[in-house]
C-alpha cells in the first residue's frame, strides 16, 4: 500500500510502500507530477513495474541495502523511458527497460537509479530526515532549484544562465531571502515562510 506523508511543514513528501495496485500508483504519479512539493522515496524491498515508475518520479530515492528495482512490467513505458534516460543516459535506460532485469541496491546506486543506499534498519529514519531537511529549506529556492534541474538538459548554456539570473532576481526580492540574510548575520537558523 502506497503511503505519502507530508513532512517539513508540508514542504516535502515521504513516499513509502511501493507495492500498491496499478491504479493507486497511477493516481500518485499524477499527483507527484502536478505537485510542486519535493518527494523522497523510501524503497524497502522489491520495487518493480508501476512501483518503479513511481519511485523514478520522486526527487530523491533512498533504498535499503536489500532493495531490488526493476522496470519489468512498467505500465507507462514512455514516461518511464523519459525518466530513466534523463537519470541514467540512453544506454543504461535501454539496458533496464529492454531487459527488465532486476538490480540490487548497490548496482542501482552505481547506475544512478537511486540517490542513496542505507542499511535496511535505518531506511525510514534516513528518508524522513532527508524529507525534513528539504522541508526546512527556503520553499521558493527549493522550487526554483527543482524547476532548473528539470529544465537544464533542454537549455543552451546561454539560456540556462539567463534563467539562473531570472531565478536569482526573483528570489532576492522575497521575504525568505531577507530572513535568510538576517539569520546568517545573527548566526541563527532561519525560519522560512515561502513568501
Amino acid at each position: 500500500m502506497i503511503h505519502v506523508s507530508a513532512l517539513g511543514g508540508g514542504r516535502a513528501r515521504l513516499v513509502t510502500g511501493f507495492d500498491g495496485p496499478v491504479a493507486e500508483v497511477a493516481e500518485e504519479l499524477a499527483r507527484l507530477a502536478a505537485d510542486e512539493v519535493p518527494s523522497v522515496a523510501a524503497i524497502a524491498g522489491r520495487c518493480v513495474g508501476p512501483a518503479f515508475e513511481l519511485a523514478l518520479a520522486c526527487d530523491l530515492r533512498l533504498a535499503a541495502d536489500s532493495a531490488i528495482v526493476s522496470a519489468d512490467g512498467v505500465v507507462d513505458v514512455t514516461g518511464c523511458a523519459r525518466r530513466l534516460a534523463r537519470l541514467l543516459g540512453e544506454a543504461r535506460a535501454k539496458d533496464l527497460l529492454l531487459t527488465g532485469r532486476a538490480v540490487g541496491a548497490a548496482e542501482a546506486l552505481r547506475l544512478g537509479v537511486v540517490t542513496r543506499v542505507v542499511p535496511a534498519a535505518g531506511l525510514d529514519a534516513e528518508a524522513r530526515a532527508a524529507a525534513e531537511l528539504i522541508g526546512a529549506g527556503a520553499p521558493l529556492a527549493v522550487r526554483a532549484a527543482r524547476h532548473a534541474i528539470a529544465r537544464v538538459r533542454d537549455l543552451t548554456p546561454a539560456r540556462a544562465l539567463a534563467e539562473e539570473h531570472d531565478h536569482v532576481r526573483r528570489l532576492i526580492q522575497t521575504r525568505d531571502h531577507t530572513t535568510a540574510v538576517a539569520a546568517f548575520l545573527a548566526q541563527r537558523p532561519a525560519t522560512f515562510t515561502g513568501e
